[in-house]
């Protein structure tokens, strides 16, 4: 969970905390007035002498001192008012013995150290409340919301399932279950946490809101703007239904609503990632690829080691053919994420446009190593002979027809780049391609045989195959790409 969204919740604690600190405070004596029951009747003016002594000067009663308990809340406060958290942690120190056993006290130490990101002296202090109360909730929820943050999976199970067994409608841990399934992707089971949540309190808003995303993936639009809209009727400034709403409005085409709507929600949180990564989507459906572009730059100065919106940009520069761009944003992409493998065939084939044979061979491999793919490494074996270099394809077709069927059409393709021409290996070979149904199969087939004759010097004989591939109706290989950059095109 969010550090920030942790601090938020644990401050509605402390509130809570000290309003009960001063309900529990010791009634403080005040200073008794004596009442003098006056008459109604009129009373004799009496004349003062003429000449009076100055009246002594009375001393004011000395000012009440506060009970320990709000004298320490008092002080704890105006660190928390200033966001001293370590000042907060550190007044722990000096805290008056009698208060030391308070419970109470302690779940606010506990809180505090979450919120500074110690979750080890969190959970230790929960733990010294549990060793008095077993079943205190507030304890076991900071141990849920510790053990979320350090990633420790079973000590978060085993709180979780002590709270649900004393509270099954404890709305922080089935908040925080939904997030977890959420995470999963697994929407049914998120949504119905989030309802479990809703029926100990019907308005959370980070509950609704969870409720609302989970029907928006589930396809149940209706509802999701329903229960958005329940959120907006309570705070018309919550950021996070609003730009939900403006998903809504994106599903049924209404880019322009969509895009206000983002727009107030911005307004509300200006530095939202996820925000500007769909306002963007929704101007790159408008065609307006300039506002698209801005928006994802934006993103990009938000997060800039995040991937997300580098892919977004390289995506819309590649369509519009601003290769450089286009290539600069992918190897973003693959700097701020190495496990995002749909990059690596990406950036590949614009390093081959570049001629930066090095950098594409190296990115065919980490794709291949995702991806089982043959072409990959055909790819690799083609650029060498274009370096010439004859002897490392050798090596790398031995591996890879190790891998393929020997009487299919692949094994031969790639045996065709290796051994010695044959006029009689060709005709084989074209004979097994034009026989091949998939058309997807038979097409890039056809691109490495037309890479096979530029790679041999064969221009206009390469073309031909080009122009086979070029003209096949929406592809899904990437070579149709590098056969319309080999026709010109």
């Amino acid at each position: 969970m969010n550090k920030s969204k942790i601090l938020l919740i644990f401050l509605t604690g402390f509130v809570l905390s000290f309003g009960l600190w001063s309900c529990k405070t010791t009634d403080v004596v005040e200073p008794e007035e004596t009442v003098v029951e006056q008459k109604q009747e009129p009373q004799e003016v009496v004349k003062e002498p003429a000449e009076t002594k100055p009246a002594k000067e009375q001393k004011k009663p000395d000012e009440p001192k506060d009970p320990p308990n709000v004298a320490f809340a008092k002080k704890l406060q105006a660190l928390l008012d200033k966001g001293d958290v370590k000042g907060a942690i550190a007044l722990f120190d000096k805290i008056p013995s009698e208060l030391k056993g308070d419970l109470e006290l302690k779940l606010v130490l506990a809180s505090l150290y979450v919120s500074d990101g110690d979750y080890d002296m969190a959970i230790n202090v929960a733990d010294e409340v549990l060793a008095v109360d077993s079943s205190n909730l507030t304890a076991l929820e900071i141990k849920t919301l510790c053990a979320k943050a350090k990633g420790d999976s079973t000590a978060y199970k085993a709180a979780a399932k002590a709270i649900l067994a004393a509270d099954p409608y404890n709305v922080q841990v089935n908040i925080m279950q939904g997030d977890e399934q959420a995470l999963n992707h697994k929407w049914k089971l998120a949504r119905d946490a989030y309802g479990k949540a809703l029926k100990s309190d019907p308005n959370n808003s980070d509950a609704l809101y969870g409720y609302a995303k989970m029907t928006y993936y589930m396809d149940d639009l209706k509802l999701a703007k329903n229960v958005c809209q329940t959120i907006l009727d309570h705070d018309p400034t919550n950021s996070q239904a609003l730009a939900l709403m403006g998903k809504l409005a994106a599903e049924d085409y209404n880019y322009v609503r969509a895009i206000k709507l983002t727009q107030d929600a911005l307004v509300y949180d200006p530095e939202n990632y996820d925000f500007y990564l769909d306002m963007g989507t929704y101007y790159r459906y408008q065609g307006k690829y300039s506002e698209s572009i801005k928006c994802w730059n934006k993103a990009v100065e938000i997060l800039p080691d995040y991937f997300l919106a580098y892919a977004y940009l390289a995506g819309i520069y590649d369509e519009q053919e601003k290769f450089d761009q286009a290539l600069y944003n992918y190897r973003e992409v693959i700097r701020t994420n190495p496990d995002y493998y749909y990059a690596y065939e990406s950036t590949a084939i614009l390093e081959y446009h570049f001629g930066n044979y090095k950098n594409a061979r190296e990115l065919f491999n980490k794709a291949y190593s995702y991806s089982d793919n043959w072409s990959y490494q055909l790819m690799n074996i083609a650029m060498y002979l274009k370096e010439g270099d004859r002897n490392t394809p050798k090596k790398i077709a031995q591996d890879l027809m190790k891998k393929l069927e020997r009487d299919s059409a692949e094994y031969n393709l790639v045996r065709l780049y290796v051994d010695n021409y044959s006029k009689n290996a060709e005709t084989t070979l074209l004979n097994k391609i034009n026989k091949e149904d998939n058309s997807n199969k038979r097409g890039k087939m056809l691109f490495y045989m037309g890479l096979f004759y530029e790679v041999n010097g064969s221009i206009e004989a390469a073309q031909e195959y080009y122009a086979k591939v070029a003209s096949m109706q929406a592809p899904m290989f990437f070579e149709y790409r590098i056969a319309e950059w080999g026709l010109g095109l």
